[in-house]
């Protein structure tokens, strides 16, 4: 046993072991014996759950069954469940839908972004099904966008009802269509009156016939089904009805739009950085009281939405969210598994290449010609293919009809225009038919520098590529503006969008919003016409930008690439689909190579996992097998002909658990816009990668501690064990002071509001229940791995599987490996941890408790790091005040500025120097010159990283901590917490890669730096620069899940510089060593020092300058034309930064407590800043003489190094974690036997 965790049983709620926990028991005072076969049933996955029903069987014979009945009772319906679901289909239940089915049966409504193939519809079917057995008064209405499915589904449902033993013609009803006379009148007579368990209809026939399957409320809906929500979206009427089907009244719905829209007024003041009126604040309580008043008790069944894309739109759908919990999610372009490649044609032909690269491709594949050449040419090649004996048709709005075709295999090839809201290049989702798209020519928009043909979008990817280009109020004026159609234009529909277009080409004038992006839109053209009249703007277009400018017939044209639209239309050939992320090719045929490399380029802004290939280099017949099998699958999948039994489950749903919601939102956007659902005081963001249907959620930091009653300061003693006492952790949301013991109210400011980190545990145990497996995500350190294994013995009972992943960058595809490559929590590191928290806590609370009865003030604490840090800073104070220098800083006749030093006493006063040095001048001398190489410095590390940006940010290290917490959170940095400073293979391609394309391959020299192991340096993720990354974030290309700040910004380029200096050749400078005389009336003040010249090769100085460079003062004697003087201590007093240097050199202190030490002492009041400089206080010289009266041999550095030494063995392995324990123990034993 390790550790006993107070209100954790899963039974009883009482005091459990880790290894009760860990093996998934109930305490042992519920069940003081289980057989070793049920301990072995528990640790496996596929006799879990008989091994739940054996330790239920137990505790009833033992008149012990109490909480435990709860989690049975839901497991045991979805065991029978899925016996009926075998007996009704002769299939059991994937994973995920078991997970769905779970949450029916717990009446959690929520929306389904799942893959193509996983069985959304028959889960929809079956569940209405399952519930018409389970009770005859249940009623589910499933609603279907068309007839053929509503046909279909009706088919399945009655063959299900028959094989559960229902009467399928009384279960359920469809309206099919064109009923006429009596059958129809039957049907209606029917529904109206509630004469069925199961409803099946379009959303067309929910619109029109509202009324009669409502029936003023009197039918009652437990299961509403929508399938594909895009339908039911269209219209705002179809949310409201299926939200009335619910139960919900019609005031409730009125009142959740009201507080959408007054939400939104209110995200706007925050947006404008503007005061919130008190009024708005007052009006959304108010409503939300009486919302949830309206509700209590009203909602009577469970929605479920399903979607294979989800791409919710408006306000309306935001009703969801304020009512039933949950959003709609969307999946994302990005997440793509695509080839990318290009042919260099040379000397042939376009049309006649990509005819030859469809014969050798086959079918299955989508051609895209550049919008530029129009249908016209997408028409010329179809036809040159179809000569070639191609089966190829070209698709576009007016002509919809091949794509069925080509999804019958009448077609083999489809050519269509690439255009980003195009029908190939938006409207297909085709796993199991497309494999490859070729592109006749590089994408992209092309403009007369008059842009008069420019619409929305390409206006907008136009502002973003000439903004580099504009300068001071020009450029400011185009941010106001892109940022205000921004807001609007991504939330419109595709109509929407075509009626703004018109209205913008033609001058109409529109209504509401849309009005207000045209207005906004022209003064944009406007803006963008008039600054490309100036020639010293076209000039930096060329040279700073995207764009290619060509000269055609004497016009002058503008090029830009395409990528959003060549991203989105490639994608096609790789989607998602049960059990994975398909594999597709894409092939650009490359017509203007100038304007193809801006592609390539710009591509990467928007991934960082695109590799361009040349088309040549494949092994095509190989990647074409690849794929062919694949789509094979999805197809045999598709037809159901793929069933459980034969194959690995292939959506397994997983919680994935982080201690940040910024991390937890940020890991959740990679794989789309995540469906969102509040699950207790949890916000859950739900994702699908194909092999998992993802929830991702944040503890919020450490959701226990120590005890602070019972057993000495937390931690029970006996003959030489020691075993921590854990409760929740509790937080002031007043004071934000933190406790674990119970208590009414804060114990330092007296406030009742307190969260309690229970109710986190609560929602989680209940989440867990949903998922097959638990991925404890938490940061890559000893603190992260002891969250994560106090994580682990919480839910271990109510999960199959917990594992632990690890990533020091938070990306796409640091995630993705990370789940491929789980473990087990590492015991040493949690040994290590629990080591260090109970030292903290008890020579914290020991000698806290001696100066509270010293000093009679109960705010005062003791730390094994912070009192010896507290001494560094004493010690300097006293020294500083020994001696004095004084320095004088001069400004000669050639404005050059000089510093000269000189230590006290002086024989004169310094103002009289002053006045001498003024009135005689000063000598330059020059006493040689030579060239001298300078290595790059290596990158970060924890400390060197808050060493140079305290400085360089004028900000105390807590905030520095706290920006790159942000930084790493958001996915633009390394973990910031390191020693190390190793580069890891993937930090050497993302340097590379910027240093080649900014500066030329000659720059770039690879480093590895340090030694190998699992951490490396802080740095960024991306070869991204602080300007591209401002202009992402501007264009919506990157949305960080938490705003950024001016000084986030400040500290990343910091972070992007100092890491690519490291990469980068040496400089060569050249220095002259000059000799300075201050003439004065005795003796001259002289000194010499190295005047750094120039660099004869800039190296790693083009982007990290770390000194200045300038001619130095021609020699000579020189007037002075400025001269003043400070005085300073002889030693400087200690910065902040200077404390963090010398807890690294000196062993004491961790990165992950290096700045929480400075910041104790702050807030203690032991320590000031002054200036910069940090100087003890009256309370901390008194607070430090005490302590090392009484109690040096434990606040001593030495100690505290020993200490930490120890903890070091203890994370290796090499030392016993309970010796070390006793050892401190005995010391701070002594410490209590002398009260």
């Amino acid at each position: 046993m390790k550790a006993k965790f107070v209100n954790m049983c899963p039974n009883c709620g009482g005091t459990i072991s880790d290894e009760r926990l860990e093996l998934k028991l109930p305490c042992k005072q519920c069940l003081p014996e289980v057989p070793e076969k049920i301990v072995q049933m528990l640790k496996n996955e596929e006799t879990f759950f008989a091994g739940v029903s054996e330790v239920r069987r137990l505790l009833k014979e033992r008149d012990a069954l109490k909480n435990y009945e709860e989690f049975y009772r839901l497991e045991k319906e979805v065991e029978d469940a899925n016996k009926l679901f075998y007996k009704a289909t002769g299939n059991k239940l994937w994973s995920a839908q078991k997970t769905w089915l779970r949450r029916v049966i717990s009446n959690r409504s929520f929306a389904v972004l799942a893959p193509t193939g996983v069985g959304k519809t028959l889960f929809g079917t079956f569940t209405a099904v399952y519930l018409a057995k389970k009770e005859k008064e249940n009623k589910s209405i499933i609603i279907l966008p068309t007839s053929l499915l509503v046909k279909q589904v009706y088919e399945r449902a009655k063959q299900m009802a028959e094989n559960l033993g229902l009467d399928p013609e009384r279960t359920i009803i469809a309206y099919l269509g064109r009923l006429t006379g009596k059958k129809r009148e039957e049907v209606f007579n029917r529904i109206r009156d509630g004469d069925f368990n199961v409803l099946i209809v379009t959303s067309q026939f929910l619109r029109r016939n509202f009324k009669i399957i409502w029936n003023e409320g009197a039918n009652k809906y437990s299961f509403v089904f929508v399938d594909d929500v895009d339908a039911i979206l269209r219209s705002s009427k179809n949310i409201d009805q299926v939200l009335m089907l619910l139960g919900l009244p019609q005031d409730a719905v009125a009142d959740a739009l009201k507080l959408i829209y007054l939400k939104r007024r209110i995200a706007g003041y925050y947006a404008r950085r503007q005061q919130v009126p008190e009024e708005l604040y007052s009006e959304l309580n108010e409503l939300k009281d009486k919302l949830e008043k309206i509700l209590k008790g009203k909602l009577k069944g469970c929605l479920v939405i399903s979607t294979a894309t989800g791409k919710p739109r408006g306000a309306r759908v935001k009703l969801f969210r304020e009512l039933l919990g949950f959003e709609i999610g969307a999946r994302t372009e990005a997440l793509r598994n695509v080839v990318d490649s290009y042919i260099l044609p040379g000397s042939e032909d376009i049309d006649d290449e990509v005819v030859k690269l469809i014969k050798t491709l086959g079918k299955g594949g989508l051609v895209f010609v550049p919008v530029s050449k129009g249908l016209e040419y997408a028409q010329a090649l179809n036809e040159k293919l179809r000569q070639a004996g191609i089966r190829s048709e070209v698709v576009h709005a007016k002509k919809k009809s091949a794509l069925d075709r080509f999804v019958s295999g009448e077609v083999d090839v489809l050519v269509g225009v690439a255009v980003y809201y195009g029908l190939l290049v938006r409207g297909l989702d085709l796993p199991h038919i497309v494999k490859y798209a070729v592109f006749a020519g590089v994408p992209h928009f092309k403009f007369s520098l008059n842009l008069e043909e420019a619409g929305p979008f390409r206006l907008l990817q136009f502002a973003f590529n000439i903004r580099p280009a504009l300068e001071g109020y020009e450029q400011s004026q185009l941010d106001r503006l892109v940022g205000k159609i921004r807001r609007v234009i991504y939330d419109l529909d595709a109509a929407s969008v075509q009626i703004l277009t018109e209205a913008l080409k033609e001058g109409k004038e529109l209504e509401g919003r849309l009005e207000y992006v045209r207005k906004n839109l022209v003064k944009l053209k406007h803006l963008l016409i008039q600054e490309l009249s100036k020639k010293d703007v076209v000039k930096r277009l060329e040279e700073k930008t995207m764009l290619v400018i060509r000269t055609e017939e004497g016009q002058q044209y503008i090029y830009v690439p395409d990528t959003m639209t060549y991203l989105q239309a490639s994608g096609r050939t790789s989607r998602l689909y049960a059990g994975g992320l398909s594999k597709g090719l894409s092939v650009v045929v490359v017509d203007d190579e100038g304007l193809f490399n801006k592609l390539v380029r710009q591509s990467r802004w928007y991934s960082d996992e695109i590799e361009w290939v040349n088309f040549n280099d494949l092994d095509v017949e190989k990647l074409m097998k690849e794929i062919n099998k694949e789509r094979e699958f999805i197809a045999k999948l598709i037809r159901g002909e793929i069933k459980p039994a034969e194959v690995e489950d292939l959506v397994k749903t997983a919680l994935v658990i982080v201690e940040s919601p910024t991390k937890a939102r940020t890991i959740a956007s990679f794989f789309g816009k995540p469906s969102r659902r509040s699950y207790g005081v949890l916000n859950v963001y739900e994702t699908s990668t194909g092999r998992y249907v993802i929830l991702t959620v944040a503890t919020k930091g450490h959701i226990i501690d120590l005890s602070e009653s019972g057993g000495f300061y937390g931690v029970e003693v006996s003959d030489g064990v020691f075993i921590p006492v854990y409760k929740t952790l509790k937080r002031c949301l007043r004071c934000g002071e933190q406790f674990t013991d119970e208590h009414d109210e804060c114990p330092v400011c007296g406030s009742k509001e307190i969260f309690d980190q229970g109710q986190t545990i609560e929602s989680l145990r209940e989440l867990a229940r949903e998922v097959d497996l638990i991925f404890l995500a938490t940061d890559p350190d000893t603190e992260g791995e002891k969250i994560a294994w106090d994580t682990f013995n919480v839910l271990s009972p109510y999960v199959k599987s917990l594992r632990r992943i690890e990533f020091h960058e938070v990306t796409r595809k640091a995630i993705e490996n990370a789940i491929k490559s789980p473990r087990s929590v590492f015991l040493p590191l949690v040994e290590a941890q629990i080591v260090r928290r109970i030292a903290d806590r008890w020579i914290g609370f020991s000698l806290s408790k001696k100066l509270w009865d010293a000093f009679n003030l109960k705010f005062l604490s003791a730390g094994r790091v912070q009192t010896p840090v507290l001494g560094w800073i004493i010690q300097r104070y006293e020294e500083a005040r020994k001696g004095y220098r004084v320095i004088f800083t001069i400004v000669l006749d050639d404005g050059k500025t000089i510093r000269l030093e000189v230590e006290g006493p002086l024989k004169k006063r310094p103002s009289k120097i002053k006045k001498e040095i003024a009135e005689n001048g000063v000598e330059i001398e020059y006493l040689g010159e030579e060239e001298e190489t300078v290595p790059p410095p290596p990158p970060f590390t924890t400390d060197t990283m808050l060493r140079e940006t305290s400085r360089n940010l004028r900000t105390g290290v807590a905030e520095v901590m706290k920006l790159a917490q942000d930084l790493f959170e958001l996915g633009l940095i390394t973990y910031h917490r390191t020693d190390s400073t190793r580069v890891s293979d993937v930090g050497i391609k993302v340097a590379r890669e910027y240093i080649t394309e900014n500066f030329g391959k000659e720059y770039f020299e690879g480093r590895v730096w340090g030694a190998g192991g699992a951490h490396e340096c802080i740095r960024p993720t991306r070869p991204i620069d602080a300007e591209t990354l401002l202009e992402l974030i501007r264009q919506g290309i990157f949305q960080p899940a938490t705003p950024l700040t001016r000084n986030h910004i400040r500290l990343y380029d910091l972070i992007f510089r100092r890491f690519m200096a490291s990469q980068m050749k040496p400089a060569k400078i050249v220095k002259t060593q000059i000799r300075v005389k201050a003439l004065t009336e005795d003796e001259p003040i002289v000194r010499e020092f190295p005047w750094i010249k120039t660099a004869t090769e800039e190296g790693f100085l083009k982007v990290y300058r770390i000194f200045a460079m300038t001619e130095p003062p021609s020699p000579g004697l020189h007037k002075v034309k400025e001269i003043s003087h400070r005085r300073f201590p002889l030693l400087p007093l200690y910065t902040q930064a200077d404390i963090i240097k010398l807890m690294k050199e000196r062993g004491i202190g961790r990165p992950s407590t290096y700045a929480k030490i400075l910041d104790t002492l702050l807030k203690r009041k032991y320590v000031i800043e002054s200036g910069g400089k940090l100087v003890p206080t009256k309370l901390g010289k008194k607070v430090y003489e005490y302590l090392s009266q009484n109690y040096k041999d434990l606040v001593v550095e030495e100690r505290t190094r020993y200490l930490e030494e120890k903890m070091d063995k203890v994370e290796r392995g090499e030392e016993n974690y309970l010796d070390v324990l006793k050892e401190f123990y005995q010391e701070i034993k002594k410490i209590e036997g002398g009260s």
